[in-house]
C-alpha cells in the first residue's frame, strides 16, 4: 500500500518551523545583549581609557576597571548616579602630603600635581613671603613632607665698632722691608640701623640701612723703609805669592744667595786628562780667584762659567771647569793642595755626594 504524500509535507514544514523560530529567538537575544552594552570614557588623573560596559551605576563601572576610590578622591558624576552610553567618568585622586608651617604638621589630601597646590589646600599663599621646600612647582609625591617658612624683615638697631685705616708713608731712611708706627690707630663708635631678613626665627641676612658715627677713628700711620739694602761682600782672602791651596772647607756659608741641590764628586788636576798642577794656575789667572776659593768643573747650561757659590764641606769656589761627564744637576770639586797623593786622598774621601749648594750674587 502506498504512503500518503500530505501529511508528510506538513510534517516536515512544521519541523522547518520550529528551527527558524529558534534562530529568530537567538538572534534576538543577541542584538538585545549588544544594545544592553554601552561605551564609556574613564579620564582617571588626565589619563584617558575607554571601556565597554553593561553597568547600571558610575561606581560599578569604577570597580570593573579597578579603581577604588580614597580619601580626598574625587569622581564626577558622583558614584551612585546612573551610566548611558557615551558618558564620561572623571576621577581626581588625593595626594596625601603633610605640610609643615612655621613647625606645625598638618596632614591633608591635596587634589594637584605641585607643592603649590598643596600649599592653597591648606589655605597658603605659594606667593606671599614663604620659603617653601621642595619649591612650589615641584610634582607631589605620596608622603611628601612640605615644609612652609614665613618670610619677614625686621628692623635693628645697634652699637658698633668703626674700623680705622691704615696709612702707609714712604721714607727713604729706612731699608727695604723695614716699618715703623708713628701713630697707633683707635677704632671709632657708631650707632647702625640694620634690616634682618628672618626666616621663621632665624636671621638669613643682614643689610646696613643707616650708620651714625659717634666717636670718629683715629688712622694708623706707618712709615715704609724704601732705601735699598746693601749687598753683603763675601770677603776676600788675601794673595800669596805661591799658587793657592784651593777652597777651605771650613769657611762660614754666606747669609743669602740662590740654593741648588746637585750630586757632587771630586778630581784632581793630576787625573788623567786633567793637564797637571800647571792647568789650575791658568784657570786661577783667569778667573782672578783668591786665596781660600776652589775650583768646581760645572754644566754651563746650568751654572755658568764665572759662577761664585758655595759648596758644603768644599768652601767657596768659581766654576770655572767643565767635564764629558758633567751633565745637568751635577758639580766636580777639585783638590790640589799639598801635592798630588795628598789631593788623591781628599778625592777618594769625598766620594759622591748630595749637597745644596749656593750660589752668590755675582
Amino acid at each position: 500500500m502506498r504512503t500518503p504524500v500530505r501529511p508528510a509535507r506538513l510534517l516536515k514544514n512544521h519541523h522547518v518551523a520550529v528551527v527558524l523560530l529558534a534562530v529568530v529567538v537567538a538572534a534576538s537575544t543577541s542584538v538585545a545583549l549588544a544594545w544592553a552594552e554601552k561605551g564609556v570614557t574613564v579620564v582617571v588623573d588626565g589619563k584617558v581609557a575607554y571601556h565597554k560596559t553593561d553597568a547600571d551605576t558610575v561606581a560599578d563601572v569604577l570597580a570593573e576597571v579597578d579603581i577604588d576610590l580614597g580619601d580626598g578622591d574625587l569622581v564626577s558624576p558622583l558614584p551612585e548616579q546612573p551610566v548611558a552610553d557615551g558618558a564620561e567618568i572623571v576621577v581626581r585622586q588625593a595626594v596625601p602630603v603633610t605640610i609643615e608651617c612655621n613647625g606645625t604638621p598638618v596632614d591633608v589630601n591635596v587634589i594637584g600635581t605641585t607643592v603649590a597646590d598643596a600649599l592653597v589646600t591648606v589655605g597658603l599663599d605659594p606667593s606671599a613671603g614663604l620659603a617653601v621646600d621642595p619649591p612650589i612647582d615641584a610634582m607631589l609625591s605620596d608622603e611628601m613632607t612640605i615644609t612652609a617658612t614665613d618670610v619677614f624683615l625686621r628692623v635693628l638697631k645697634e652699637d658698633a665698632e668703626v674700623a680705622f685705616e691704615t696709612i702707609e708713608e714712604p721714607d727713604a731712611e729706612l731699608y727695604v722691608g723695614e716699618r715703623k708706627v708713628v701713630q697707633e690707630g683707635a677704632e671709632g663708635r657708631a650707632i647702625r640701623v640694620y634690616q634682618l631678613t628672618m626666616q621663621g626665627d632665624v636671621e638669613m641676612a643682614r643689610t646696613v640701612k643707616a650708620e651714625e658715627v659717634l666717636v670718629e677713628p683715629v688712622p694708623a700711620i706707618v712709615r715704609v723703609g724704601t732705601k735699598p739694602k746693601p749687598v753683603p761682600q763675601v770677603p776676600r782672602a788675601i794673595r800669596r805669592p805661591t799658587v793657592p791651596g784651593g777652597a777651605d772647607a771650613g769657611a762660614a756659608g754666606p747669609d743669602e744667595g740662590v740654593t741648588l741641590r746637585v750630586s757632587a764628586t771630586a778630581y784632581t788636576p793630576w787625573d788623567p786628562g786633567c793637564g797637571g798642577l800647571s792647568v789650575i794656575e791658568r784657570k786661577l789667572a783667569a778667573y782672578d780667584i783668591p786665596a781660600g776659593w776652589g775650583i768646581v768643573a760645572v754644566d754651563p747650561s746650568v751654572i755658568p762659567l764665572g759662577t761664585k757659590l758655595y759648596v758644603p764641606g768644599y768652601g767657596y769656589a768659581y766654576a770655572a771647569d767643565t767635564g764629558g761627564a758633567i751633565k745637568g744637576a751635577k758639580i766636580d770639586v777639585c783638590f790640589w793642595s799639598g801635592g798630588s797623593s795628598a789631593a788623591h786622598a781628599r778625592a777618594i774621601s769625598w766620594g759622591r755626594r748630595t749637597v745644596t749648594v749656593t750660589i752668590l750674587d755675582q
